[in-house]
């Protein structure tokens, strides 16, 4: 069995936690566009405030082009597999090639 706590503080420091992990790569070759597909019942509902997730994916990769969708069940990789998840964000960052 496993169980799982809703919490806005713990999923923001999370998000944020992911995307400084990338400040580095992205400093090399900066962002030309993301996706991001975040479940419904992220957003305003858990967060008190609306674009949350958009706006700290902008803060980090910068002004590009975002597009994306709210979701029930997200599809991301832990590892080298891949899994459905629930009230995660799933983020693609496109970059130009080396």
């Amino acid at each position: 069995m496993q169980l799982h706590v809703r919490d806005a503080t713990t999923a923001r420091e999370d998000l944020h936690a992911l995307m400084q992990t990338l400040s580095p790569e992205l400093a090399g070759r900066p962002a030309r566009g993301a996706l991001l597909f975040s479940c419904n019942g992220r957003g305003a509902h858990l967060y008190g405030e609306p674009d949350h997730d958009s706006r700290v994916v902008a803060e980090t990769a910068g002004a590009i082009p975002l597009a994306g969708f709210f979701c029930n069940g997200e599809i991301g990789p832990i590892g080298t597999s891949n899994f459905l998840h629930g009230f995660t964000a799933s983020i693609g960052i496109f970059q130009e090639k080396e």
